[in-house]
């Protein structure tokens, strides 16, 4: 096997950032563009040393260093703009360990599930990079059961990535520092649990000092305090760990991210509202958190591919689109978290947003915004999503503007074509994270790669009001700091993802060669499928080149002119290809050619629903499609919202035939609790008004 890039080592690449600003062999150094705040140059950029630019972050306002640091080297690596996909840990740590330092390319985890590819895909047509290539070999790595095997192959991958020349990681960094370059955080991890990936990835990918503990508890159940706090000992003693200084906001580490699926949240007494966020408990000191706060926490939670992919997007996608819906009225309380004002923050910063307020910030407005998805580059350029909503609720519902039988559910939350950073004010939103049938498990699904939301009840006030989000983190502050009141108390807003997410560059794109054995290049594939006549496989590629129009062209003619050879796992994949590219009745279609197995698919469903108002209206005209569309829809009621979906359906129904209407109702009678048929009741009448 042979080790990537060649022509730049590691600690010669760092040289050569910290020679000043004419470098030791008489060339100018990298340009740096100045983190924001800093006092920018003419044009926006300076010529300087890293350490120079890391030292004048220590004069400015503590909040702000953390974000600062990780945006300056985030700014300061050079992106190698290739994608790679790997299918399993010895080739995950593989690839990681092709990396040079602060010379990098994107890896993704397929996982064989929709989720993972519709990630894939998403992250792809972010970050539109020259290449895309399947990793088909693991370099002779290895990743076994135990705990200590595992940390041991961890960091190995990480030493790797980090230099070629010396093997400790843990010497790697401490040469970094000693420069003058400061990473702002550290990472912990189980290495038996599934974040160990992300978490890899983010130690390697912003310099940080990675550790591991026995996590105390599994997810789904809350944590005891004395778990958290057990957490909270082992983060102290790493970040204490690398002669850096630690336990006050300002210093050297400012941020840690706890990548384990334990509990999101924290039980502190017996009643159910005594619950609090695990990630805003981290990084305080003593029982609970009573003490000061010395860094602010980000938890990393998900499978390999999730994690990964949440890692990735935070390494190397700039934010530069935001959308914004308010869900509030001018009244007070609700005005300071006016979207409008929001929006104003943003637009300076040369970040497009799409503005949803008053008077289009209604639920039928909602419903049909949501036909297309969010992050539409209609330019071409847009990277990643930063949005922010305000609405009102509980942890499966969303209540916007209109009747209470209209109120939005999971189902409804958009699909998204690129990842999104998002901040929501609901109550509840990430109380149950991992279970789809809930608002924040939706956004997680669709893309969401860092969120801030509530486990609990937390109160309007409990939230940072939207247009201060926008406001910090346009002046920089990393998102875990933007998402928290300044000296608040530990509380129930919990933040999933890498909490040292910024706006600003992802760094600058160079033209090294990846030289790894056994890649295989997706654009060169997918002319040999067709040839093949593998179909499904074709269109896989396509929509993971993000090429959706390709996809959906021939996905379209297979329907058309050859449906015999459009498979199931075809119409599986090309679902979304179809609906991105606003293909919407070629959706029925699609939908018809899928398996049992592929229209209970969860994401294969919300694609029907959510371009259910198109195509309703379309069937108006239509008799004959409105009847496959009718059939589609009440056969595919989705679970944890069927009142919801059945009363949608019905209302459409009842102009032609009540009594069709009234029977799609009827129909999951059998399948409600009791409390559930009372609801029923109420839609039935509504159904008949």
């Amino acid at each position: 096997m042979r080790r990537t890039m060649r022509c730049v080592g590691a600690m010669t690449l760092l040289v050569a950032m910290s020679a000043g600003a004419l470098g030791q062999d008489g060339q100018r150094p990298p340009i740096i563009p100045t983190p924001q705040g800093s006092g920018q140059a003419p044009g926006g950029r300076v010529t300087g040393s890293l350490p120079d630019l890391f030292a004048r972050i220590n004069d400015m306002d503590p909040l702000l260093r953390p974000g600062l640091r990780a945006s300056l080297l985030r700014q300061a690596q050079m992106v190698v703009p290739f994608v790679v996909i790997v299918d399993d840990a010895p080739s995950y740590l593989y690839a990681i360990s092709q990396w040079e330092l602060m010379i990098r390319f994107p890896v993704l985890w397929d996982d064989g599930r929709v989720e993972s590819r519709e990630n894939i895909a998403r992250f792809i047509r972010g970050f539109k990079p020259e290449r895309v290539y399947r990793l088909e070999d693991d370099g002779d790595w290895d990743f076994e059961k135990e705990f200590d095997a595992r940390s041991e192959q961890i960091d190995k991958a990480l030493g790797k990535a980090l230099s070629e020349q010396i093997e400790d990681w843990r010497d790697s960094m401490r040469e970094v520092h000693s420069q003058g370059i400061v990473s702002p955080g550290v990472v912990l991890t189980d290495p038996t649990d599934a974040a160990w990936a992300g978490a890899l990835a983010l130690s390697a990918g912003r310099l940080q000092p990675i550790g591991y503990m026995i996590k105390p508890a599994n997810l789904p159940p809350p944590l005891e305090p004395d778990a958290a706090d057990r957490i909270e000992r082992e983060l102290e003693r790493l970040a204490g760990g690398f002669d850096r200084s630690w336990d006050k906001l300002g210093d050297d580490i400012d941020a840690v991210t706890l990548a384990m699926n334990t509990g999101t949240r924290i039980q502190t007494g017996a009643g159910a509202r005594d619950m609090l966020a695990t990630s805003d408990r981290l990084g305080r000191t003593e029982h609970n958190g009573a003490g000061t706060r010395w860094a602010y926490c980000g938890q990393l939670i998900g499978s390999e591919s999730q994690s990964v992919y949440r890692a990735m997007c935070a390494l190397f996608l700039e934010i530069d689109q935001a959308f914004i819906w308010d869900g509030y009225g001018n009244n007070e309380p609700w005005a300071a978290y006016d979207g409008t004002e929001a929006a104003a923050q943003l637009e300076p910063k040369d970040i497009r947003v799409e503005l949803h307020d008053q008077p289009k910030y209604t639920i039928e407005h909602w419903r049909n915004r949501m036909v297309r998805s969010i992050g539409e580059r209609t330019d071409n350029e847009t990277d990643a999503l930063l949005m922010l909503m305000n609405s009102k609720g509980a942890n499966r519902r969303f209540d916007l503007p209109g009747s209470y039988a209209e109120e939005g559910r999971a189902g409804d939350i958009p699909m998204l074509q690129v990842p999104a950073a998002m901040h929501i004010v609901h109550s509840f939103s990430l109380q149950l994270p991992f279970r789809r049938i809930t608002i924040g498990a939706r956004l997680l699904e669709r893309g969401v790669y860092v969120y801030a939301g509530s486990v609990d009840e937390p109160f309007l006030n409990g939230f940072v009001p939207t247009p201060d989000i926008a406001k910090r983190l346009a002046a920089g502050l990393a998102f875990g700091t933007a998402v928290r009141f300044d000296n608040g108390q530990v509380w129930k807003i919990a933040v999933l993802g890498d909490p040292l997410v910024t706006l600003g560059s992802a760094g600058r794109r160079t033209d090294a060669e990846l030289t790894i054995d056994s890649l295989v290049n997706l654009d060169e594939r997918v002319k040999q499928r067709l040839s093949d006549e593998d179909f499904a496989g074709a269109i896989e590629d396509l929509v993971l080149l993000g090429r959706d129009e390709d996809a959906s062209r021939l996905a379209m003619a297979l329907m058309k002119d050859k449906p015999e050879a459009f498979k199931p796992q075809a119409a599986l994949l090309a679902m979304g290809a179809l609906q991105r590219t606003g293909d919407f009745t070629a959706m029925v279609d699609c939908y018809e050619h899928m398996d049992n197995a592929g229209r209970a698919d969860g994401i294969m469903q919300d694609y029907l629903w959510l371009a259910s108002p198109y195509l309703l209206a379309r069937g108006e005209q239509d008799p004959s499609l409105r009847a496959r569309i009718e059939a589609l829809l009440r056969a595919n009621i989705r679970e944890g919202q069927e009142i919801s979906d059945a009363e949608r359906l019905a209302m459409s129904m009842r102009s032609h035939s009540l009594d069709a209407a009234l029977g799609v109702l009827e129909g999951i009678r059998y399948e409600l609790s009791e409390a559930d048929r009372t609801m029923l009741d109420r839609a039935i009448e509504r159904v008949k008004r």
